[in-house]
Parts: structure tokens; C-alpha cells; sequence
């Protein structure tokens, strides 16, 4: 476990400073990110941020890793171009490392998933008005 968590440990810093950075944006009062991994129930907690916001801002700061899927490719476009073996290899690992921590863990859909329930039921209820009156 220890080698994959040092393995990981630049994706997981960038994940947590996502969540770090879109809460204080928004006004959570961000605990500072902790990146000491941590044993719990179900497995193993590599990083972590509280904060204190409604719904709809805590929505938005748990799926705030998926921003990091953008810099992946722009990362991926500038700097894999064929070089040298050990900077290749330094640009792939973080390409890699970026990629993985793009995707919002257990937790953060936990979180994001009350709030995107209702916005997906104001945005069905907008899309039948809007066809009933496109149609009518």
C-alpha cells in the first residue's frame, strides 16, 4: 500500500488542492488538505479536505477534481512529444498521476449526489415546459 501511496501521492495532492482551491473560491473555509494516508472502514483515505458549505457549493467543491481531466490532456499534448527516455517517463507518470486523480472518489459523489439529483429534476421539469410550449 505505502508504494502505491507514494506512487500516487502527486495526484492525490492535486485532488485534494481541487477541493481545497474550489472551496475557498466558493467560501467553505477549507480545512488545509491533510495527505497523510489514513486506514478507515472500507479501505484507505489517501487525502482529505473539510469544509462547510450547503448542498449546492458542496456539490460543486466534490466534483471539482474532474477540472484536473482538462490539464491531463493539455499536459498530455504539450509535453509528450517523443524525447528524451527519463523526462518521457517524468511527463507520462504525471499524465497518469492526473488522469487518476480526476475522478471524484466514493466520497466526494456521496456529497455531490443530493444536489445533482435535484438539479437533474429542475432540469427535466425546465426540458417538459420547454418542449410543451415548443410543440403547443
Amino acid at each position: 500500500m505505502w508504494v502505491y501511496t507514494v506512487v500516487a501521492l502527486p495526484g492525490t495532492a492535486v485532488h485534494e488542492l481541487a477541493h481545497f482551491t474550489v472551496a475557498l473560491l466558493l467560501g467553505a473555509r477549507p480545512s488545509f488538505p491533510s495527505l497523510i494516508p489514513q486506514r478507515t472502514a472500507r479501505g484507505w483515505r489517501l487525502g482529505e479536505v473539510r469544509f462547510h458549505a450547503g448542498r449546492v457549493r458542496a456539490m460543486f467543491i466534490a466534483l471539482a477534481p474532474l477540472l484536473l481531466a482538462p490539464l491531463a490532456l493539455w499536459w498530455a499534448a504539450a509535453w509528450l512529444a517523443p524525447g528524451a527516455w527519463p523526462w518521457y517517463a517524468l511527463h507520462v507518470w504525471i499524465v497518469a498521476a492526473l488522469l487518476q486523480a480526476c475522478w471524484p472518489s466514493r466520497t466526494d459523489w456521496r456529497v455531490a449526489l443530493p444536489a445533482l439529483a435535484v438539479l437533474a429534476a429542475v432540469a427535466a421539469v425546465v426540458a417538459v415546459v420547454v418542449v410543451y410550449f415548443w410543440i403547443r
